[in-house]
């Protein structure tokens, strides 16, 4: 979106009858490497291996009244069904390196990752259901949920580790208005729990997926994008697109494909190369 021409020519003092809002748009899941541009197989391979998709990429029609919106559950479901497949077919026996960037998105947590920001001081209410965990030097096993099946809280979380002192509040005013000071470490409950080891550990949804496959992932830095490539890609393919579309959405449905394939692997390639330059800088 906000990708279209805007320069027009006019009569002097003739204002151009612009459409309201951006219209319909697709959006676009896709993943590359710099060993094979983008992640997907060949005809022979597909055909030796038909249950798998011929390639990675993910198309959606966002809208309230289309396809919805590109959530974690989409990207989990391309990485696991469509990524990870293809990826170990084409390179067996190798572990790969998912890079992602830090968005929303990718940084979700599942429904019972160990989240200080989703629990209650008290039993029950509708903080989730917290998956168990083990805690201190000796590993010790700690049920989220009371024998009532209620998530546990805060409170009887921290008094079953020998942290909780009276008085605690739940939060306190620095935590609320985001005063960071890494010597405040006990100044109320969230603060706590939200130190503890298996809290701090806790991986996104997104890495879970990865890790469980067998594979690795990382996180490109926060307002770096000139370290991901695929950022050139996307900026390559925009442009292919502005050029050789008319804005109708027929035009769209046709255009977005092929100006996605007019990137080839070598153009790829540099672009890999360029950000490889920048993180050595």
């Amino acid at each position: 979106s906000n990708d279209g021409k805007r320069g027009v020519w006019t009569k002097t003092g003739e204002l151009p009858l612009r459409k309201k809002g951006n219209g319909r748009s697709i959006m676009v899941s896709e993943f590359l490497s710099e060993e094979c541009g983008r992640l997907k197989l060949n005809a022979q391979q597909h055909q030796e291996n038909s249950s798998i998709p011929q390639e990675a990429r993910t198309y959606l029609q966002p809208g309230k009244d289309r396809e919805g919106y590109w959530t974690s559950e989409h990207l989990i479901d391309q990485v696991k069904t469509k990524a990870i497949p293809i990826f170990e077919t084409l390179f067996p026996n190798c572990i790969g390196l998912f890079a992602f960037d830090n968005s929303s998105n990718h940084a979700a947590f599942r429904h019972d990752a160990l989240v200080a920001s989703k629990m209650n001081l008290k039993p029950g209410g509708k903080q989730p259901k917290m998956r168990n965990t083990v805690f201190g030097l000796n590993n010790q096993y700690q049920s989220m949920v009371n024998e009532n099946g209620e998530p546990k809280g805060m409170k009887q979380v921290l008094i079953e580790r020998g942290l909780w002192k009276n008085g605690l509040n739940a939060d306190c005013q620095l935590c609320k208005d985001k005063v960071d000071d890494i010597t405040r470490i006990d100044c109320c409950a969230r603060r706590i729990i939200s130190l503890q080891p298996d809290f701090l550990a806790q991986k996104s949804a997104l890495e879970e997926a990865i890790l469980e496959a067998g594979h690795l992932c990382i996180f490109y830095p926060k307002f770096h994008c000139e370290l991901n490539f695929i950022e050139r890609y996307w900026g390559a393919a925009k442009r292919y697109a502005r050029e050789n579309c008319d804005y109708s959405w027929s035009s769209l449905q046709r255009v977005v494909p092929v100006a996605l394939e007019s990137v080839d692997t070598i153009m790829i390639r540099k672009f890999a190369r360029k950000a490889w330059l920048r993180l050595l800088v």
